[in-house]
Formats: structure tokens, C-alpha cells, sequence
């Protein structure tokens, strides 16, 4: 009896270039209950891909797959979490355990997952870690204190506790030595003689070793299938299991990890009691607030810098749905909108050609998350030079002298430990173009445009902080003329004409991506910056104007409005200020934990178990900075009346309601309590919303 079935599996990804590169093709296999199967084959012939679609990390393009006779492409969430923590053990190249938390609690985490009590999974993973002999002292040691054999032999028990039919090993020796690679395999091996353990391994010897079949991929194809022992089937019929989610694991990992951000917690508590309390004070808003972030806005070099482009919704015969394709405009077109574009300068968009991440290398040491961005000139009227606040703007446009945002002079400052200023830097860019013809004996012209210069760091500008990132800012019209030298030398010869980068930029199609799907925007004059919303706001359709820069003032000035509705300033300030600092702390805590929940995913827990642990953690540090401000805002009253009142003679104008508000006793109170578990609970549920979309295959990834 096959337990598991694969037919026809193929997957393939869509690279940068749209062309899709096939990296499983009609892969086809079945494997009985028991045995050590491992998959062989050079880096990039797919070996991983198949575990991870076995897995359910990742979903073949098509094909199926049955286990147990059942088309497991078919199943709900619940029944992939079912299957991910009964029936399969994953064992991972680089161990993916809690490193927080102890040998005994990984072990028995699938275990508690499933609906165990902690005391029985407790005994169990106890019982797995005597049966392989593993040091008793070290069992209520944290895993990050382990060495790399023995992480590996805990991450495989792990996988064991909840005997699953299937054990998937991600180069389970890759990281170990001779020693700790054959105790790794022997326990393996002991393991398929009752379950299937399916295997990727570098390591030939240890394969041809151990292994009872090999499967041998090539490009995505299977190459052969090697039988080297016979393998006598057993039929085991498990019993259908249900998942009985428990909260202990889920209370265990919320206080664990509060604790281990003890810190940041604390500090988020005296932030979140400093909001709440000036929420309790404060009766109005800052009106003149959303003015003053547009004008801090505005101190950014690049902030009259935008692109257009056209937005073709494409209906789809029978369906309601429509594809939005982006697409750079005809310069002809523009003309008939120019009455909207009068104040800017058009030009081609250059940032696929010149991206805005080359590599930047300073003496010997590369410089990571530097950008490159093009401002129109710095000697015209594009730019505001009043942004400036050390050293001194090109007196030239030229590519080999640059200014530098304050975000990354304190970047460079920090990493270098230097004066950046007056710096030398070389930056580099390589780009492969290519040219397609309608010749079968030669139909593809491949050139290669390469961007290297030293450039001196000549000036640092003030910026908008908000989302900023380090930038590094030249002259468009210097990369234009530079462009325009710059020869396609292979195409140029092909055509029997002189062709330059510029050229091919302002002739390629408009589909292409070397256009940028859209045309580069610069404003002409840096005092039209207040114009650029109304802009933006009001181009006719199908064209659209991005502006990176003002979209981060959007964004942050959205956040802001939002504060002013609700049913009241005074409830919409608690709820602003809360959310604003819990949003922050659940954001963080999820980036941070990422690992941990594709983790947790992989064991078989299900998103509201996760959503859980992040918040109790916040309702934790809600709680705590609630009772808090409620206790000591009073105090904080007195004080400000009494401020208030040598300043301006108004006696009392801050009131607290707590005995009666809106004619209810201790309304106001509850109400503090109430809106800040609300805000919790929204809070907590950005960064579940966000893990929608990473996948635990690629957070998990080896690469």
C-alpha cells in the first residue's frame, strides 16, 4: 500500500523578466509506509521544492497529490493544519527551533498544539529524548545553548512526538560533522524501519549508506529511481485524529515572550501610560497638526519627484474581475494632459536601467540598504537648497559628486564609525538587456550596461523622517548625458547604427520593462511642492502620477485624520494615541517573530492561535498601562491645572469623569479599559493580516 502518490507535479515561478523558469516538470512517484527515501540531485534541480510541496509549504503549479488515497490540494486550512502536525514531521536544514525556549517545550510543542495536556506531553517528549540517550542535563536547557548535533536530534524528535507517517528531512547533516552526521542518520534510519522518511541530502555517501531508494532529479526531471534495499510494506491504518486546540502553549509562549522583551515592554508601557494619560488630559487636537506634517513633508530633496503611467483594466470574458496593467504612456498623449504637467519636466524613467540599490563599497567594506535617486539638477530650481545643513550642494551637475539625506549620513556615520562627509565611495551597476528579433538563427541581442563611478559625498539635506530611508541623491541630468554616450554595443552592431542607452530607452516599446512601465516626472520649481496633491488627485483617467515621497506624507497624514472621527476628540486621542504605540509594539513583535510563526504554521497551528500569543502579550502591556494611567492621571490633572492656571487664570479646566460620565457611574473608566482591548485587539491583527502573505517556505527558506 502506497501512503503517498505524486502525479504529474509540476512547478514553476515567475521570474523578474515575466519568463517562468520550471523548476519541477511532471514529476511523478509513489512511496509505501515505511522506508528511507532520498532525493539527490545538483542545487537547483528541485530536491527542496518537492519537499516543500509534500509539505504543503508550497503548492505545485499543477499536478496532485494523494495521502492516504485523499487529494490533499483539495483540503481546507484546518485539514492542512491537521495533516502538518499528525501526519507529517518536517526536519529542517537549519533546525527552525524556538532557541527561546527549552529541549522539553520544542519536543512537545506539536504535541500541545494538538490538544495534549502539558503533563502527558511532557512524559512523551521525555520518553523520545531517553530512548536516543540524550543527556538528562541538558533538558531544561534552551536550544540556543546546543550544540548543532544536538539541535538537530531534538528538531527530528520534534518531528516524532505526534507519530506522524511521514518524517521529511531537509539536509539534516548539513551543518554537522562526520561524528554527529552518522548518529543523525542511524537515528534516521532506525525511524524508517516503522515511517516513511523522505530525505534531500548533499552528502552521497551518507545517501548511498543509508538509503533504501534514491531518487535522482536532473533539471527538474526525475533522472532515475536507484533501488538499493527492497523495502516489505506493512499496512498500518492510523486512526483519523482531530486537533483539539488548547490555550497552556499558547499562555506559555505569550508570558515567554514578554519576558524575553522585558525591556521593550517596559519602556512600551511608559510610552503607552504617557499616551493614555495626555489622552485623559487633552480635550481637543492639534488642528494645525495635518499642516505641519505637509510641511515637514516637504523636506525631502526628491519631493517634486513622481511618475506617470496609464492604467488599462482589462475585462475578462465571463467574469466580473479585470486585469489593471501599467503601461507607459505615448510622449503624444501627454500633450493633450499638459495643462497637469506644465510645471514638470519629462523624461524617461531610467530606474529599471539605473537602479536605485547599486552596489556601494567603501574602502573594502560593501554598504548595504544605500539608495540611489535621481533628482532633475542641483544647480536649477528643483530642488529647495534651504535643505540644506552641512556641507555644500555640487556647484555642477556631474555624476562624481553627490549630496546625502540625514538618515544616511547617520547611517554611514554609524556603520563607518567616519566623518562621512567629502567621502569617496564607488558605485557600481551591471544591467542585461535584451533585444529580441524575428530571426530563428539569431534571435535574442544581449547587452550589458555597466555604471561605475568613485563619487564624493559632498553635501547632507534634511528629510522628512517618517519611513525615510538612507538615499544618496545625483543628477538626472548628468545620468542623461552620461546614457546618452553609453553605447548598446551588440544592438548598435546588429542594426549597423549607433544606438545608446538614452535612445533605447525613449524607443522600446511601452510594455517593456526597461520603460518602467512610465515616464520620470521632476518638478520645475521646488515652491510648487503644494501644488503636486492637487495634481495627483485630480489627472484624468487612465493616467496615473506616483509619488513615492508624497505617499509617505499621505500615509502618514491618513493616520493622523483618522484620530479626528469617532464620536468624540476625547475617546478618538485614547484610541489614536494607543493604537499608535500598540500598533508599533505588534508590528515589531511580528517582524521580530516572523520565524517563530512560520514555525508554529509548520507544526500545525492554526492563525487564531498565533493572533493569540501576540495579544495576550499586548493585552499584557493594555492592562498594565490602563490601570496605571487610570491611577495616576488625577496627579497629572492637578499639575496642569495648576500651570494652566498661573498661566492663562482658567482654574479647573481639566476635568476627569470618572465618577459619572454621560450620566453613567464609572463610565469613563470602563471605557478606557474597553477601547484599549479594542485597540489591542486591531493592533494584534495588522501583523496576522501581513502573514497572509509571507509564506512559511520562503521564511524558512535555506537559501
Amino acid at each position: 500500500m502506497y501512503i503517498l502518490r505524486l502525479s504529474s507535479i509540476r512547478k514553476k515561478y515567475k521570474l523578474e523578466n515575466s519568463k517562468d523558469k520550471v523548476v519541477l516538470n511532471k514529476i511523478s512517484l509513489m512511496f509505501p509506509e515505511r522506508g528511507l527515501f532520498s532525493i539527490n540531485g545538483k542545487s537547483g534541480s528541485g530536491k527542496s521544492t518537492l519537499l516543500n510541496i509534500i509539505s504543503m509549504l508550497d503548492e505545485p503549479t499543477s499536478g496532485t497529490i494523494y495521502y492516504r488515497n485523499k487529494n490533499v490540494l483539495k483540503w481546507k486550512d484546518k485539514e492542512r493544519n491537521l495533516y502538518r502536525n499528525k501526519d507529517i514531521g518536517i526536519v529542517f536544514q537549519s533546525y527552525h527551533l524556538l532557541e527561546n525556549e527549552t529541549v522539553i517545550f520544542n519536543i512537545m510543542l506539536p504535541a500541545l498544539i494538538s490538544g495534549k495536556k502539558l503533563k502527558e506531553a511532557e512524559i512523551e517528549a521525555k520518553n523520545l529524548l531517553k530512548s536516543i540517550n540524550f543527556k538528562e542535563n541538558l533538558y531544561y536547557q534552551k536550544c540556543k545553548d546546543l550544540s548543532g548535533g544536538e539541535k538537530e536530534r531534538v528538531a527530528i524528535l520534534r518531528a516524532l512526538i505526534n507519530d506522524p507517517s511521514i518524517i521529511l528531512a531537509d539536509e539534516p547533516t548539513g551543518a554537522l560533522d562526520t561524528k554527529n552526521s552518522k548518529i543523525v542518520m542511524d537515528l534516521l534510519k532506525e525511524i524508517s524501519k516503522t515511517r516513511l522518511v523522505i530525505l534531500v541530502s548533499h552528502n552521497q555517501e551518507l545517501v548511498r549508506e543509508y538509503s533504501d531508494t534514491i531518487i535522482h532529479l536532473k533539471d527538474g526531471l526525475i533522472d532515475n529511481i536507484e533501488e538499493i534495499n527492497e523495502i516489505v510494506d506493512v499496512n498500518e491504518n492510523k486512526n483519523e485524529t482531530k486537533i483539539v486546540y488548547k490555550n497552556g502553549w499558547i499562555k506559555h509562549l505569550s508570558i515567554s515572550n514578554f519576558k524575553r522583551r522585558l525591556k521593550r515592554n517596559i519602556v512600551s508601557i511608559i510610552s503607552l501610560i504617557i499616551c493614555l494619560i495626555s489622552s485623559i488630559l487633552i480635550i481637543g487636537f492639534d488642528l494645525g497638526s495635518g499642516e505641519s506634517i505637509k510641511k515637514r513633508s516637504y523636506h525631502q530633496l526628491d519631493y517634486g519627484v513622481a511618475s506617470i503611467y496609464k492604467e488599462i483594466n482589462n475585462n475578462i470574458p465571463g467574469s466580473k474581475m479585470s486585469l489593471v496593467q501599467m503601461i507607459r504612456p505615448k510622449i503624444d498623449e501627454l500633450y493633450t494632459i499638459n495643462n497637469y504637467l506644465k510645471d514638470y519636466y519629462i523624461e524617461p524613467n531610467i530606474s529599471t536601467l539605473v537602479t536605485n540599490y547599486p552596489n556601494v563599497i567603501i574602502g573594502e567594506e560593501r554598504i548595504d540598504n544605500l539608495g540611489y535617486y535621481p533628482v532633475y539638477s542641483f544647480i536649477e530650481e528643483s530642488i529647495d537648497k534651504s535643505l540644506l545643513i552641512k556641507g555644500q550642494f555640487p556647484k555642477e551637475d556631474n555624476l562624481n559628486e553627490v549630496v546625502i539625506n540625514k538618515t544616511g549620513y547617520k547611517y554611514l556615520k554609524n556603520k563607518l564609525n567616519i566623518e562621512p562627509l567629502n567621502i569617496d565611495l564607488y558605485l557600481s551597476i551591471k544591467y542585461e538587456h535584451h533585444f529580441y528579433k524575428d530571426d530563428p538563427l539569431n534571435p535574442v541581442i544581449t547587452d550589458y550596461f555597466i555604471y561605475e563611478k568613485n563619487i564624493k559625498i559632498m553635501g547632507v539635506v534634511d528629510d522628512f523622517n517618517f519611513l525615510s530611508t538612507p538615499k544618496i541623491y545625483y543628477s538626472y541630468l548628468s545620468m542623461k548625458d552620461y546614457l546618452t554616450d553609453s553605447i548598446l554595443v551588440n544592438l548598435s552592431k546588429e542594426e549597423n547604427n549607433t544606438i545608446s542607452w538614452y535612445e533605447r530607452l525613449l524607443t522600446c516599446l511601452d510594455e517593456e520593462s526597461l520603460s518602467s512601465y512610465s515616464y520620470q516626472l521632476f518638478l520645475k520649481r521646488s515652491d510648487k511642492r503644494n501644488e503636486i496633491e492637487t495634481i495627483i488627485n485630480n489627472i484624468p483617467s487612465p493616467y496615473k502620477i506616483e509619488s513615492t515621497t508624497y505617499e509617505t506624507y499621505k500615509a502618514l497624514n491618513d493616520l493622523i485624520g483618522a484620530a479626528t472621527l469617532g464620536m468624540s476628540l476625547f475617546l478618538m486621542i485614547a484610541l489614536l494615541g494607543t493604537g499608535l504605540i500598540l500598533g508599533i509594539i505588534s508590528f515589531s513583535s511580528f517582524t521580530e517573530d516572523k520565524k517563530i510563526s512560520a514555525i508554529l504554521t509548520c507544526l500545525g497551528s492554526n492563525k487564531n492561535s498565533i493572533f493569540k500569543i501576540y495579544l495576550m502579550e499586548n493585552l499584557f502591556i493594555g492592562g498594565i498601562a490602563s490601570l496605571t494611567s487610570i491611577m495616576i492621571a488625577p496627579l497629572f490633572s492637578l499639575l496642569a491645572n495648576t500651570i494652566i492656571k498661573n498661566i492663562t487664570t482658567f482654574e479647573g479646566i481639566i476635568k476627569i469623569p470618572y465618577a459619572i460620565f454621560l450620566g453613567v457611574p464609572l463610565l469613563f473608566p470602563l471605557m478606557i479599559f474597553l477601547s484599549t482591548f479594542l485597540v489591542c485587539l486591531l493592533a494584534t491583527y495588522i501583523p496576522l493580516f501581513f502573514s497572509k502573505k509571507i509564506s512559511p517556505k520562503e521564511e524558512l527558506s535555506e537559501e
